[in-house]
């Protein structure tokens, strides 16, 4: 396999890494409003630190990446880049790959350096639309200190994005970028309650009054949305999307019903408990009152009541859409994921996080969902197969540096995307949605 010179390689980063996307950016006095992009619009750069902890993940982020340009044919501008924040040192050997490779599929960021591997908590890269009604990209700096504190203003600068910057100096996870989605199409804002109050004015003030959905997220020790639902893009669901959700009633089945050989993958701490919560829930099925008191049991306990904070949340979502969208019959795509979590309390989850890598909190590349792996092989294939059924490609990768920290895949990427182009465009899904309608009313004549 052939290699370039790994300095002129860095030559070549410098001129990508440097290089302005468009113009200069627009000051804030020609700016109407913030628009978050969403999981529809084409990614064009992955971001993701390269620490001495996370030079595996990167590398199967990497593999990813290049099997999506590949198997795509992307070219020119549709390219997808990796883009790496070097924690410690060259990231490049670490990666495995051709000079070749690197030189089409990679940048390492020439300006900033930092082991801090919580991409997603230091911004939201997002799109700024302008009195003129252009759409140019953007980025909502979440004022949050600490490693990347610098990134969002080096990255505006490279790139020419309108910078925003978060009012709130309490540098709270509520304002961090996990905690700050939005639905494709429909534009509406969806983030966790600990939001603080100055962020959530902010987005208020600038485009989302009447169009931002609190979710529920008090319960979760970090605290953001992206811990139980996120948004896939599908041509035949209603709306253009599905809302992915988290559902631990899903996770607990597949346990109860699991080979004890399935178990073996996972460490081996949680391989005995997983082995004694899986005999504990069929004891269950002739004794609901099994295991009271016990860890296995309180487990059970509190997975059922942070089944219902999620159902309960997931619900007013839909009608908050609903009203948003002056569509009060408005049905939804739900896709659960099987998921479990751990923390205190049973009836009254509090301080709770994901206790299996948490496979909401993934990453959407196109049609592509780059999602935490379990090791659980009958996880994957229920997710895998619900998705592949509408059009996705899973790749799954291990995320345990992000995992064992109370975090997962999105926590520690970012996107930046094209805010005009998107994977599918409202056009498509009406065309789907009247074929669907068309079977659907043949069906109901017979």
């Amino acid at each position: 396999m052939k290699r370039l010179n790994w300095r002129h390689c860095f030559s070549v980063f410098v001129l990508l890494c440097c290089c302005s996307l468009a113009v200069a950016a627009p000051p804030l006095s020609e700016v109407s409003r913030i628009k978050l992009v969403t999981n529809n619009n084409l990614a064009q750069k992955v971001l993701v630190v390269s620490a001495y902890n996370t030079q595996k993940f990167v590398k199967d982020l990497f593999n990813v990446i290049k099997i999506i340009n590949e198997s795509s044919q992307l070219s020119g501008n549709d390219i997808v880049k990796l883009h790496i924040i070097s924690g410690s040192g060259n990231p490049i050997p670490a990666l495995g790959a051709s000079a070749a490779d690197v030189e089409k599929y990679v940048e390492v960021n020439s300006k900033f350096t930092s082991s801090d591997i919580w991409m997603q908590d230091c911004m939201e890269i997002c799109a700024a639309e302008l009195k003129t009604g252009k759409l140019v990209q953007a980025v909502f700096d979440s004022n949050r200190g600490r490693g990347l504190a610098r990134l969002p203003g080096i990255l505006a600068e490279m790139w020419d994005l309108v910078y925003f910057k978060n009012p709130s100096g309490a540098q709270s996870h509520g304002d961090y970028g996990g905690n700050l989605e939005v639905t494709p199409f429909d534009d509406i804002m969806v983030a966790g309650s600990t939001i603080t109050p100055q962020a959530k004015k902010f987005f208020e003030d600038n485009g989302y009054k009447g169009r931002m959905f609190l979710g529920d997220t008090n319960w979760l020790t970090v605290g953001h949305i992206d811990e139980y639902v996120m948004f896939v893009p599908t041509a035949w669901a209603p709306g253009g999307y599905s809302v992915v959700k988290a559902d631990p009633l899903y996770a607990l089945d597949l346990i109860k019903n699991a080979p004890d050989s399935e178990l073996a993958n996972v460490s081996s701490y949680d391989r005995d408990f997983l082995l004694k919560l899986k005999k504990l829930l069929n004891e269950q099925m002739k004794d609901p009152n099994a295991g009271q008191g016990t860890r296995e049991g309180d487990f059970i306990a509190l997975n059922y009541a942070i089944n219902d904070i999620i159902e309960e949340n997931v619900g007013r979502l839909k009608d908050f859409v609903r009203k948003s969208s002056n569509d009060l019959t408005r049905d939804f795509e739900e896709v659960s994921w099987p998921s479990l979590y751990e923390g205190s309390g049973t009836t009254s989850p509090r301080r709770c996080c994901a206790y299996l890598p948490g496979v909401v909190n993934m990453l959407v590349v196109r049609d592509h969902l780059i999602v935490p792996a379990t090791h659980i092989p009958s996880f994957d294939k229920a997710i895998e197969a619900r998705l592949k059924a509408q059009g996705n490609k899973v790749h799954f990768i291990d995320d345990t540096p992000y995992h064992t920290s109370m975090g997962e895949i999105h926590c520690g990427t970012n996107v930046l995307r094209d805010p005009v182009r998107t994977i599918l465009n409202k056009e498509q899904v009406e065309k789907v949605q009247a074929v669907r309608n068309s079977f659907k009313k043949i069906h109901d004549e017979r």
